[in-house]
């Protein structure tokens, strides 16, 4: 007869989330019961706000839980198990996406439902139906704001503010360094108070500002909510006095906490619970001898070191070759509307990246010069991402920002598919990136 687990949390309420892991990985299956309910309604409001839709969100959901369930029966988690839950609900939900190659977030249609409109908590228990109706449309200015920026900074305020991570938490979700990540969330935080500005004068002061109708005349919003119309509205506010009293002093970064979260209906929580029981219920099968070397690789320090001087060298010694073989070309890459951008590069990629003088971030105003060894070159470019993979050398390096537009040298990449390039010897190479 198979055992069965019902996720009904029997464990003590106070529980840290490392004694939970803890208890899990000894054995004790109702702890994953606890962590789950723990944390359930938080990833599901986090994937629906991304998704847009109720039905994807709970498959998103349960599959990040059963993902969980899994990474923590092979390995130990190192650091914040909430900020872990994150990355996986992230990874997840960009995977998804590029299966469906939606279209672009601020563009997703609003589900209808009531379910679905934003709202804040009554300011008291019998609130007047004016307050409700204008907390209600500030709710409804502050998450279009919000859905009008790119998705990776809409994704840092929604950590940050709605779930109340560390900034060492968020950095770790998006994949950034962490000293990187206060700047960022800084920046993220002005442009969401001017978009919140933009549609709040718009839809309050038109009529008394004739310069405020002249600077949105024309513009649909919340489409047309550019970063050009947000400091442009935000350089006439600072001068007239009549938009700064429409203002007033509303914060859409203190709103977008209060948000009312979008929660998963008995009958989702019901369908992701019966499906980690059935997970919980299955054994766990012994480690191969592999995955036991992978376990000591990634956990121990020893076998970080080992991995790491194996990877350097193969990586270092790929390069080298490539560059002895082909020689390389000079690549002057130049962003125009686009904030900071940062360039990945996968694992030990990043080496052979270093050597061939490929820079970690791309300033604005600022082009950027590096060398790509000469021959075949495949370039991908969506609206979400910019990515090269050098043919030699095992390096991938992403470019994670909302693309506008992208050429190389004239000739146009966005949504093009793969197209290979050929790179010749020495012959210089010109990149343009737009952002929206």
């Amino acid at each position: 007869m198979t055992s069965r687990t019902t996720l009904v949390h029997k464990q003590p309420p106070d529980l840290t989330d490392d004694e939970l892991v803890a208890r899990f990985r000894a054995g004790d299956r109702e702890a994953f019961a606890l962590l789950y309910e723990r944390y359930v309604d938080r990833v599901y409001d986090f994937v629906a706000r991304l998704v847009r839709d109720r039905e994807a969100a709970a498959d998103l959901t349960q599959e990040t839980f059963l993902k969980a369930m899994q990474g923590l029966r092979a390995r130990h988690v190192q650091g914040s198990l909430r900020a872990w839950l994150f990355t996986i609900a992230r990874n997840t939900v960009i995977d998804y996406q590029r299966r469906q190659r939606t279209t672009a977030f601020s563009q997703l249609p609003s589900p209808e439902g009531e379910e679905w409109e934003p709202e804040l908590p009554a300011s008291g228990p019998e609130a007047e139906p004016e307050e409700t109706a204008r907390r209600r449309e500030l709710a409804e200015l502050v998450w279009q704001a919000a859905r009008g920026l790119p998705p990776s900074d809409y994704t840092i305020l929604e950590l940050a503010l709605r779930h109340d991570l560390t900034p060492a938490e968020v950095a770790r979700v998006v994949g950034v360094r962490r000293g990187a990540i206060n700047t960022r969330l800084s920046r993220v935080r002005d442009a969401l108070e001017e978009s919140f500005t933009v549609l709040l004068l718009a839809r309050r002061g038109r009529e008394d500002c004739p310069e405020l109708a002249r600077l949105l005349e024309g513009v649909v919003l919340p489409l047309g909510l550019t970063p050009e119309l947000r400091r442009a509205v935000a350089r006439h506010v600072d001068q007239c006095e009549i938009c700064q009293r429409n203002r007033r002093a509303i914060s859409a970064v203190d709103l977008l906490p209060a948000l009312a979260p979008i929660l998963p209906a008995p009958e989702i929580r019901e369908k992701i619970r019966q499906s980690l029981e059935q997970a919980l219920a299955t054994p766990a099968s012994a480690p191969h001898p592999v995955q036991k070397l992978q376990e000591w690789l990634r956990q121990s320090a020893w076998g970080k070191a080992l991995a790491g001087l194996v990877a350097g060298m193969v990586v270092l010694v790929s390069a080298g070759w490539a560059y002895l073989s082909w020689g390389t070309a000079p690549v002057k890459v130049e962003t125009r509307n686009c904030p900071p951008l940062e360039l990945r590069l996968a694992g030990p990629a990043a080496l052979a990246g270093r050597a061939l003088g490929v820079p970690s971030l791309l300033a604005p105003g600022q082009p950027a010069s590096f060398r790509l060894p000469a021959g075949e070159i495949e370039v991908q470019v969506s609206e979400r991402e910019a990515t090269l993979r050098l043919a030699g050398i095992p390096v991938r390096i992403r470019i994670l920002a909302d693309l506008a537009a992208v050429s190389w040298d004239g000739e146009d990449l966005l949504g093009q598919g793969p197209v290979q390039r050929q790179v010749a010897r020495s012959a210089r190479q010109a990149v343009v990136l737009v952002c929206r």
